[in-house]
């Protein structure tokens, strides 16, 4: 059975962070809510999530994937933690699939890992790189080797989806699509 870590701060996109989950479970995979730093964690719009485990209980090995939610200021905190860049390091060199959505892509770009092409919130991707190189404004959902990119809460359903195809494949994924009645 296929885990996923989704890593939560401070500030984080509620959305993009539960559609993410409710949508990997539901497709059969174990997504465990990771806190950067604590256990309750409060996203951009005051919802209170209590996470499975803190960033420092999580045993990275164990994982086969890592999703990043965006909000602000939740994906600036996730970028400015050492210890979550070291673990996307990691990942990227396992080749293990890495997400990110909305603002997080920012977090890809401070690791060290992001490719060569991203999709994040519009008008944010300066904010991911400073020359804008690589952003792609007319898709939703992209994926770029071991790397998946979102665009933004209105996507989180179809960045959701993606996800469970790219890793569990296209059984769980029509399965999963059709019983949430997606179009």
């Amino acid at each position: 059975m296929k885990k996923v870590a989704v890593i939560l701060a401070d500030g984080f996109e509620e959305i993009e962070a539960l559609t993410s989950v409710d949508v990997l479970r539901r497709a059969g995979a174990i997504a465990s809510i990771i806190g950067l730093n604590d256990v309750n964690i409060k996203g951009c719009h005051n919802i209170c999530v209590k996470a499975d485990v803190t960033l420092r209980e999580m045993k990275e090995l164990d994982y086969d994937a890592i999703v990043l939610p965006g909000g602000l200021p939740g994906a600036s905190n996730l970028a400015n933690d050492t210890r979550l860049k070291a673990i996307l390091q990691n990942f990227d060199k396992s080749n293990k699939l890495i997400c990110a959505i909305c603002a997080a892509p920012m977090v890809l770009e401070s690791a060290g890992v992001l490719k060569d092409h991203f999709v994040c919130y519009p008008g944010f991707e300066e904010n991911v790189r400073s020359d804008k190189r690589g952003y792609v404004s007319d898709k939703n959902v992209l994926k770029d080797q071991n790397i998946i990119t979102g665009k933004g809460p209105a996507f989180s359903m179809e960045f959701a989806l993606f996800i469970v195809k790219n890793l569990l494949g296209d059984e769980a994924y029509l399965k999963v699509k059709n019983d949430l009645l997606y179009k």
